[in-house]
């Protein structure tokens, strides 16, 4: 069992252009902070506006709705190898989790950022361009929870699936050694990978049992505050992967030690 966890949880690129004014910030980084609030002073006021650059003014307007549109061009893209992935039937999604994401995935997330697609073209003003910008990314949020939602769970349900192919074998295996025994042969260090190999499943499972429902759970309107979630998750999965890979290597000890 292999998976690519470096692809899986790659963020899409997570360097949405920022544009001031037009409030468009997303993490430049897959462990980023979330943007901070600052404080500058403008002539006769003190304004609170979070920085970000190039500034949306009448010179440069050009420029922040090109950076809009190619923002939102990218997150079509990002949801239509979602929605792929989600759809791959080489995974093991059970039905449900399948089901949930590609209704998410096509059925809210792309649509509604296609939808701003021509009115991000339409706009003529920064005041006309500065909300379609601000729902492009904090009303979808397409890189920090739809994309690692949809690999973690593609993983989870993967690992659980491994899971339960090494618990159908386990009664087999018993069997192998237990004859094997009978006919005279040293089984003692088969029963000991064999001991091994039951233990590495059973942490395997609770490091992903309930993972893909908590998983779905989370919205686009729960960023930041989970997505210490799907980094537990990703911690959870990669350990999983490691308990799963040393029952497998337990499995290989017992066909050679039986032979």
């Amino acid at each position: 069992m292999k998976h690519n966890f470096p692809r899986r949880m790659a963020l899409g690129a997570l360097s949405a252009g920022a544009v001031a004014g037009l409030v468009v910030m997303v993490p430049g980084a897959a462990y980023a902070s979330v943007t901070t609030t600052t404080t500058t002073a403008t002539a006769g006021s003190n304004a609170t506006t979070q920085v970000s650059n190039p500034r949306c003014t009448p010179a440069l307007f050009s420029q922040a709705q090109a950076l809009v549109e190619s923002g939102l061009s990218a997150r079509v893209t990002q949801l239509n190898a979602l929605a792929s992935a989600a759809g791959n039937t080489a995974n093991h999604l059970t039905t449900s989790d399948r089901q949930t994401l590609q209704n998410d995935i096509t059925t809210v997330e792309l649509p509604g950022i296609q939808a701003l697609q021509p009115q991000v073209q339409q706009a003529a003003t920064c005041a006309q361009l500065r909300p379609l910008a601000r729902d492009m990314v904090y009303n979808f949020r397409v890189y920090v929870v739809m994309t690692p939602q949809t690999h973690l769970t593609v993983v989870m349900d993967d690992e659980t699936y491994v899971e339960g192919v090494f618990v159908n074998l386990e009664p087999q295996i018993a069997t192998a050694i237990a004859n094997a025994q009978a006919a005279g042969k040293n089984v003692t260090a088969a029963q000991a990978a064999f001991a091994d190999l039951k233990s590495q499943v059973t942490s395997a499972q609770g490091e992903t049992a309930g993972q893909s429902a908590t998983i779905l759970a989370q919205t686009p309107s729960g960023y930041p505050g989970n997505w210490q979630v799907f980094l537990a998750a990703r911690t959870n999965a990669t350990n999983a992967h490691s308990d799963l890979h040393a029952a497998f290597a337990d499995a290989q000890q017992i066909r050679t030690d039986l032979q």
